[in-house]
């Protein structure tokens, strides 16, 4: 008789800066887990509030964890590439410490692990929620799925999928296979926030990816989001974008023209945030225009449409969907009956 393989093992990295109010909830639902963790890597990147007491609570009776505290405050990028040089397993997964997991995520990605070996990635749907954890509607990341059902995808298929749709790779519910990552350089710093998503693009187009058509995470959004600062501050995202441009122009791996896509979407994705916000309609409309590299024109409609409330700010989102074209209308529309069943099969979040 010959021995079965060994079960494939997992570290869960949680970056952390000042989110002692929401630790409780990260950390908790890792603990839930119905498969849990080989590893917890926790790095505190010189938190000034309460986190590592937090953080000490939850590790003092768990020897698989470990706390890393940094001195001086080094950014996430490099906390993630720390833990990754310090991991031992075969896969590697980061979750924001304002974020949190469904309890099934682990046991439910691990057992694809166990069959796609070679893959680069495994990744689920997150759901979006509130700060306090509520949401009026429960929405559903990413907006345009990479199939109707869970399946792996081959770089051909990820190439195909990249031509009509993006943003699929939720950082929240994704876990790496740690040589791929290693492989292909780690996450590049100089991209900030867009480097997982970046390098997340990468491994898919290189050794394919399986996605789970299931909710297994809980992305939230507070104002203060490390990627949605980023995103929305102009300058820095006309920077990233052009960076990312000639990373893609300079690489065979991409579909031709995704340069020029992924730069509308981001803008898209960018304006649509900022439009979703509580400052005056004038505000709104000017960082708006500044994030779709627009000008006079776009700002003077923008802010006429948002001053009608709900309506306009619908019918400005219709304006810069026009604008962009930043996904498959036609293929959105045919997922509506695969995205409410992925969202009904989940109760809405909990916190542990």
């Amino acid at each position: 008789m010959t021995a079965s393989p060994a079960a494939p093992t997992v570290t869960l990295v949680v970056p952390n800066f000042n989110h002692a109010h929401y630790l409780p909830e990260s950390l908790g639902s890792i603990v839930n887990q119905t498969r849990a963790p080989d590893r917890v890597i926790i790095i505190d990147d010189c938190s000034t509030d309460d986190s590592v007491a937090v953080i000490s609570r939850f590790a003092a009776d768990r020897p698989s964890w470990r706390l890393v505290r940094h001195d001086t405050n080094q950014g996430v990028v490099r906390g993630q590439n720390e833990a990754l040089a310090a991991a031992e397993t075969e896969w590697i997964g980061f979750l924001g410490a304002d974020d949190a997991l469904h309890p099934t995520y682990l046991e439910k990605a691990m057992a694809q692990a166990a069959h796609h070996p070679d893959a680069g990635l495994i990744f689920a749907c997150c759901e979006i929620i509130g700060p306090d954890g509520h949401s009026g509607r429960r929405m559903l990341r990413p907006v345009m799925l990479p199939g109707p059902a869970s399946t792996m995808l081959t770089p051909a298929d990820v190439r195909r999928i990249l031509r009509v749709g993006d943003n699929y790779f939720s950082g929240t519910t994704s876990l790496y296979r740690r040589s791929a990552l290693q492989a292909l350089g780690s996450f590049d710093v100089k991209l900030g926030s867009f480097s997982d998503a970046f390098l997340a693009r990468r491994l898919a187009l290189t050794y394919g990816c399986y996605f789970i058509a299931e909710a297994l995470g809980y992305w939230r959004i507070h104002g203060q989001n490390y990627s949605t600062a980023t995103a929305t501050d102009p300058v820095s995202l006309d920077a990233k974008l052009a960076e990312i441009g000639a990373l893609i122009a300079g690489s065979e791996l991409f579909p031709d023209g995704y340069g020029a896509l992924f730069a509308r979407r981001n803008r898209f994705g960018a304006a649509r945030m900022v439009l979703g916000g509580e400052t005056p309609p004038a505000a709104r409309a000017a960082r708006a225009s500044a994030l779709l590299d627009g000008n006079a024109l776009d700002a003077r409609l923008l802010r006429a449409m948002l001053s009608f409330g709900a309506v306009g700010r619908l019918a400005a989102l219709a304006w810069i969907t026009l604008r962009t074209r930043p996904m498959s209308l036609t293929r959105l529309l045919a997922q509506t009956g695969a995205r409410r069943s992925i969202v009904s099969a989940t109760s809405g979040y909990r916190a542990p």
